[in-house]
């Protein structure tokens, strides 16, 4: 147990920026809703999903490779080399992109103008080279440091987010302040629009430079192939698997502006629509990113522990209850959490796909819990197979549903995904590291959690403050059974493993 208590000490740590960069979403989410139209929303979606997908592309999955590398030979090489080789390679990428943002922009139409993939390209190239300091940071078991830094990039940007898309609009439409206009017109451009979004985000992130500065001091260039070669073959599948994670998780954006969800609007005003509905589902990835900040190097600091498996199977079970619990509070509540981040009516229209979004994200971490067995076995490759498995539900479930059923085909897709892939990596798991995850408790208070969001549905009230109340009560009530069924500690005995 004190193994458990120290990952849900460093959990708590990590989910402190985890919480904080997801809450990032929630803080800005009332802002751009009530700022910005349902197209310009998808718009900002849509780029932002090929930021994401480059963010694979720029690491290549080194972060992990630095972890595998330098726990298993107990050496500072693999620091310089990893940072070597990504500082190199993300100063080609991103020279490549900013001078040809012109062209890349119309291509992607839809709005793009080339001074947003010029901001784009800055804001890769500073979160690559900082990857691999921050993975050093969570090695070293630094989280403290690690949440500091990531807290103040994040509260900066909030604060230039409200700088530039309400404050100083408001001074110029002399809502307050007036006598400042003068000063704001020099800082602020009203035509630039939603680029704002991008320059807060890029000066932002240019706060990571000074305060990682004793890390990046700390680096000596080193370009040995040799040396990185076995740290690339151990990494490059793993990149291969994040960009089609990552693409499962976000392919959404890119195929639904072209599809036709509702006759009544184009298909990027439903994006934007959607990912409202999507933005409010990622509550339930906190704990997940929480997760994965303090549970990669600890995973792997255990693998050669005989008591592993079992341990690996008790945090399942601690991580499925707490997702449960996240879930039925969302879910439940939705009109009240709806209420106060989407600010425009349009935004709550795919709202009834949300329970949906959530047992998918639950799959999402049940599949992450899971996946541990194929990182400490060296059989990362089966990550990328499963991983484009995914990627193929999510393309052909979105082109083939979202016409047929709108909102619901790509909520239902992404469910589709994360079942499919817990299955296969289950099923294939067993050969190698087998791990006795007792999944009957678990399936039971799945059951639980989806028959008190159901009933709480079925309650509809017109005073709203008092449907409120009924709501977090049922909620309250999910809680108290959970820990009646629990109690202090989840009293777990694991099965033995059987050959």
């Amino acid at each position: 147990m004190s193994e458990i208590k120290k990952l849900a000490g460093h959990t708590a740590y990590y989910g402190i920026s985890s919480i904080l960069g997801r809450l990032l979403n929630f803080l800005l989410l009332p802002l751009w809703t009530s700022q910005l139209p349902e197209h310009e929303y998808g718009s900002v979606t849509y780029l932002y999903t090929f930021t994401a997908l480059l963010n694979i592309v720029y690491t290549y999955g080194l972060e992990t490779g630095y972890f595998r590398f330098s726990t298993r030979d107990k050496s500072t090489d693999a620091y310089h080399q990893t940072s070597t080789a990504i500082l190199l390679t993300s100063l080609v990428f991103s020279t490549a992109i900013f001078l040809m943002a012109g062209s890349i922009s119309g291509v992607l139409e839809h709005g793009v103008k080339p001074e947003y993939i010029a901001y784009l390209a800055i804001i890769l190239f500073i979160d690559a080279i900082v990857a691999i300091p921050f993975a050093k940071l969570r090695l070293d078991e630094r989280p403290v440091k690690f949440v500091l830094i990531r807290s103040a990039v994040i509260v900066m940007t909030v604060v230039l987010n409200l700088l530039f898309l309400w404050v100083f609009p408001a001074i110029m439409e002399g809502r307050f302040l007036s006598g400042a206009q003068g000063l704001v017109n020099r800082v602020y451009d009203p035509s630039i629009g939603i680029g704002y979004i991008f320059i807060a985000n890029l000066m932002a992130n240019a706060l990571y430079l000074p305060l990682l500065w004793k890390e990046f001091l700390s680096i000596r260039l080193r370009f040995d192939f040799k040396a990185l070669k076995p740290i690339l073959a151990y990494a490059v599948p793993i990149s291969l698997m994040g960009l089609a994670g990552t693409y499962n998780d976000r392919g959404y954006a890119l195929i639904m502006p072209y599809l036709s969800v509702d006759d009544a609007v184009s298909g990027m005003s439903a994006l934007g629509t959607f990912e409202g509905a999507v933005k409010l589902s990622v509550i339930m990835m906190l704990g997940v990113q929480a997760f994965r900040y303090a549970g990669e190097p600890f995973f792997f600091s255990h693998a050669e522990n005989k008591e592993a498996p079992a341990l690996f199977a008790r945090i399942l079970h601690y991580f499925v209850i707490f997702s449960l619990v996240v879930m039925v509070g969302v879910a439940i509540n939705i009109d009240l959490i709806s209420e106060i981040f989407l600010r425009r009516p349009g935004y709550k229209e795919a709202l009834h796909v949300l329970p949906i979004l959530l047992l998918a994200k639950l799959f999402y971490g049940v599949y992450i819990n899971i996946s541990v067995w194929f990182k400490i076995k060296d059989k990362t490759i089966f990550g990328t197979y499963f991983a484009s498995i995914g990627a193929i539900v999510t393309t052909v479930g979105n082109f083939a549903l979202i016409p047929l059923i709108g909102y619901w085909g790509s909520a239902f897709t992404s469910l589709a995904c994360y079942v499919v892939m817990t299955l296969l990596c289950y099923n294939k798991g067993l050969k190698y590291f087998k791990v006795p995850y007792k999944f009957k408790p678990l399936f039971g208070y799945l059951v639980l959690a989806l028959a008190f969001i159901y009933g709480g549905s079925l309650i509809e009230i017109s005073n709203n403050w008092l449907n409120y109340g009924i709501n977090l009560l049922i909620t309250l009530v999910f809680v108290v059974l959970m820990y009646l069924f629990e109690g202090r500690k989840v009293k777990y005995k694991p099965a033995k493993a059987t050959d």
